[in-house]
Parts: C-alpha cells; structure tokens; sequence
C-alpha cells in the first residue's frame, strides 16, 4: 500500500483538502476501525455528529460538512471517492506476464502480448487471447473461445467452446462459461434432448462472480452486455439477453430466454420466469419471483412481482388477515344476536 498525502489525494479526486494538505496517509479503515494514518469515509450525513470520535486521520465527507480540528475531503459521492482512493493507495497486482512451461497450448491458439498463463491452463484449438490478460491455475478455454484484452480469468474457470468475451471482463473462481443449456422435449414418458448449438458473448467490462453458471444458448447466443456486474451464485439460462449495466445479486436464477433492458438490478434469491422481458431500470426486491413481462421502470417485490406500492398494501393486509378473521367472526355472532331479538319467532 503506497503511502500519500492528503494533497496528492484531492488532485487524484479533482477535489480540496479542509485541513491539513500535507498529511500522510498510510492505510484504509472502516470509520469504526480508523486510527492515526488512516483514511476512511463517511456515506450517511446524518451521522456527522459522531465524527469527532472518529480516530482517522482524514474522513472523506458529503460536500458542505465542516468539523473543526478534522481533516476533511469533500465529495459527492463518499464512498464513489473512498473507492477511487482505495485504487490510489492499493494497485493493481503486477502479473508476470510469463506462459508457465505446463499450460497446454494448442498450436492453432493465438496468444497477444503480455499474456500470463498460470500453471496447469488448458487452451484449445483456434482459441484467442488479447493483450495483458492473464489466466490462472486450473482453467479450460475451450475450442475457439476468444477473450479480449486486460481480462483477468482466475483459478478453476471452465469456458467452453466458442465463447466470446471483450476487453476487461473478470470471471471469477469456478465459474462456468458455455455449459450445455437445459433443453428437453417431452418424448412419452421420456424426455429428448435438444441440442444446444448457440454460443455466449460476454460484452466489455462485465464482471462475473465465484460459482457462477451461464448456459450458451440453443440456436442464438446467450448474451451479458457491457458493464453488467454478477455476484456470486447466480444462474443465466440459455438464450437470455442481459442489457447493459445490470446489476444481478447473488443467488439470483433467470430461466431461458429472459431479455432485461438496460440498469436492471436483481437483489438477492430474487428470479425470472422464462420468455419474460424486463424494461430499462427496474428493480427485482429480494426473493421476488416475475412471472409476467415489466414493461416500465420502478420496485417491483414479491411472489408474483408486483410494483412496490401494491405489494406493500397486500402484504399489509396478508399479516392483518388473522385479526380481521377474528373480527368478522365477532360481527357474525353480534348480527346473529340481533336478529335473534328482531325476530324472536326464527328459532333453528
């Protein structure tokens, strides 16, 4: 972790040291675990009242908070800045730029400039990798597959045949790329297979979490637009079509042939039926279920996924049903009485 100070931060940010521009800062913390040397952030202004208890040596805060004493860095965005600081002061870890000896390289593989490949690589035939990417331990690039340049493929990563990523894509550990799609058609009592002959394409900069499985798709290619983050433990179906800058949580399941727009965001558990499209900028609340395509922006929660609003006042009513039970029961028996006494003759 490089050492820096304050000043060299604010020019890094395009931003204004409140305090003193000469402190050096040495190390990251959460604003609880801060101590003399450290840098930390504020992201919630209501808090301000605690900084003074805070042990760091510069907070960075929303525009327009001043504790005297402090040393402050202003922003926007708090934590957008932390982040950027935290790129500052941690770099990225230099890679070798070797071929290890026992990677297996097919001769017809085309291999760019700068490329690492870690021990124990398989690469198959026709298979391309741009410049500065590098590959670890244990993973499979299948036939034809393309990876672009600067993509960082980690340990135990299984991208099958004709696969295509761009230009600065993560995939994390054990992750599979291009696995079979689950396609059957119903024979009788049997079940046939339906082979699956499309390919994946994974557009620039999207990051794939650990223990991820993207299916390729039966004719056409599934596809992860530019920009779309995954989590961990997140499974795409064959055929789907993910817009760009998606944000997908862990343990989310989309079945096949899902199409979302653009800025969609996918909280945790939360899932898709299949043929189901999704428009730019709606958000999937967590563990809700759409069974039916959304066609404006907005929070849509629960099973079936509803807007907010609505599933909000239903679900009110669903916790109060039990009382309103009682009550009904209670009118039953208070009617029941006075008809009794208007009509004393009407016995059972």
């Amino acid at each position: 972790m490089k050492t820096v100070t304050l000043q060299e931060i604010a020019d890094y940010l395009g931003t204004e040291v409140l305090g003193n521009p000469e402190e050096k800062i040495s190390g990251i913390q959460g604003i609880l675990e801060a101590k003399a040397g450290d840098i930390t952030f504020l992201a919630n202004p209501k808090y301000k009242d605690k900084l003074p208890l805070c042990q760091a040596s510069a907070v960075v805060v929303s525009q327009g908070i001043e504790v005297e004493g402090m040393n402050l860095i202003p922003a926007e965005n708090p934590r957008m800045d932390f982040a950027k600081i935290v790129r500052l002061m941690v770099p990225s870890k230099q890679e070798n730029q070797e071929i290890a000896k026992n990677a297996f390289i097919a001769k017809s593989a085309s291999i760019g400039v700068g490329v690492t490949l870690y021990p124990g690589v398989y690469i198959g035939e026709n298979v391309t990798i741009g410049d500065n990417t590098v590959v670890y331990s244990g993973s499979f690039l299948g036939d034809d597959v393309t990876i672009g340049k600067d993509c960082m493929i980690y340990a135990n990563v299984s991208i099958h045949h004709e696969t295509k990523i761009g230009d600065r894509v993560i995939v994390n550990s054990n992750s599979v790329i291009g696995s079979e799609g689950f396609g059957f058609e119903r024979d009788g009592d049997r079940h046939f297979k339906i082979p699956q002959v499309g390919n994946v394409i994974i557009e620039d900069d999207v990051e794939i979490g650990a223990l991820c499985a993207i299916d390729r798709g039966s004719i056409k290619a599934t596809l992860i637009s530019k920009g779309t983050k995954l989590d961990n433990l997140i499974h795409i179906a064959h055929n789907c079509q993910l817009g760009e800058n998606n944000l997908i949580l862990s343990q989310v399941g989309l079945a096949g042939t899902v199409t979302t727009g653009k800025n969609v965001y996918f909280a945790g558990k939360s899932g898709c039926m299949d043929h189901i499209q999704i428009a730019d900028r709606a958000q999937i609340g967590g563990a809700a279920v759409v069974t039916g395509n959304i066609e404006k922006a907005g929070m849509y929660f629960g099973y079936p996924a509803r807007p907010y609003q609505e599933w909000k006042k239903a679900s009110a009513l669903f916790y109060k049903s039990d009382e309103l039970r009682k009550k009904n029961q209670e009118l039953e028996k208070r009617i029941q009485k006075l008809e009794e006494l208007l009509d004393p003759t009407e016995k059972d």
